[in-house]
């Protein structure tokens, strides 16, 4: 494919870093999902970059030639409910890079101006890659009030792995980290786990009553990172009374919840998470790499050229390690 040109309202970056998301191994396997998403061929997916803006179109005024930036994936209208309500995130007619737009795995990326975030200069453009992953497990931690607080992430992916070094950084007491992948648990440990817990290899909810009996007899935070409604259901039982139920992961399985011993007696809170909130969450996130309180190192396990992105997806897709960048 041709080098794009930016039109109105769009910058053209020198993409220096991109990471694989669970969304990209849907569209690299062409399910459903993103047959739904994607309405014409050839199509360039990936959303979660960093680089260097070369080219400027007509009336962009927030980016300049030569700015180190980052993309956001969600691309407001700015004229809905949404978007003149303060979230722009949820915008009613969003489009998003990556998903509806030609995406960032290539050498050159097109992004709308609305859509592109000037980092600073001191952040690597791997950091700056990772500033939009960060940004929804940021939400979770910042609402769950997390600070001396029993905390358990369900799911080591990435997300979670960013999850419990928010929780980390935000001075939970207790974070417990439960996943089937061993490897994701040793990165959710060099990010701030305290406990491993492994369903393959034991009965999880049993051992996080025992791991909380000094914190209320059960976790006050649960962050769901995992997208398994069956590890979702278990964590309702756990969950202490007065405590938060934080939804990440993504499913289209139906969840039976029973009203009155879940919610109502419980006094649970439930939040689902959908994108960061712009550019508040950006704005959160940069600050706490600049001044070195978050790390993402652990969390970035692989790199790759493009050419060689079938063995990156084939990782990827088997769950291997944490982040995988491609370095074009």
């Amino acid at each position: 494919m041709e080098v794009p040109r930016p039109g109105k309202g769009e910058v053209l970056v020198e993409i220096k870093a991109a990471a694989i998301c669970g969304s990209d191994i849907k569209i690299y396997k062409w399910d459903s999902f993103a047959q739904s998403i994607i309405h014409s061929l050839p199509f360039i997916p990936g959303h979660e970059c960093a680089g260097e803006v070369v080219e400027v179109g007509e009336g962009v005024k927030s980016i300049r030639l030569g700015d180190k930036v980052a993309s956001e994936t969600h691309i407001p209208c700015g004229q809905c409910w949404q978007c003149t309500h303060g979230r722009p995130h949820t915008c009613e007619n969003m489009k998003l890079f990556g998903h509806n737009i030609n995406g960032c795995f290539a050498e050159y990326a097109v992004i709308p101006e609305v859509s592109t975030r000037k980092i600073p200069s001191s952040l690597t453009f791997e950091e700056g890659c990772m500033l939009e992953p960060m940004g929804i497990p940021y939400r979770a931690v910042e609402k769950g009030k997390v600070e001396k607080e029993a905390v358990v992430v369900v799911g080591c992916g990435p997300i979670g792995q960013f999850a419990i070094g928010f929780s980390h950084v935000m001075g939970a007491g207790q974070i417990i980290a439960v996943d089937v992948n061993e490897e994701r648990l040793k990165i959710a440990e060099a990010m701030g786990a305290h406990y491993l817990l492994n369903p393959e290899k034991e009965k999880v909810k049993e051992r996080i009553k025992e791991l909380t009996q000094d914190w209320g007899k059960g976790p006050g935070v649960v962050i769901e990172a995992s997208g398994n409604v069956s590890a979702l259901r278990e964590a309702l039982d756990y969950l202490r009374v007065g405590g938060k139920l934080l939804i990440l992961g993504q499913s289209t399985n139906p969840l039976e919840v029973r009203v009155s011993p879940d919610i109502v007696f419980k006094e649970a809170e439930i939040y689902g998470f959908f994108g960061r909130e712009i550019w508040d969450t950006w704005e959160k996130t940069e600050k706490l790499l600049v001044e070195g309180k978050m790390k993402v190192d652990p969390v970035i396990t692989h790199r790759f050229s493009l050419e060689d992105y079938e063995i990156a997806f084939e990782k990827a897709a088997k769950g291997e390690g944490g982040k995988i960048v491609f370095l074009p």
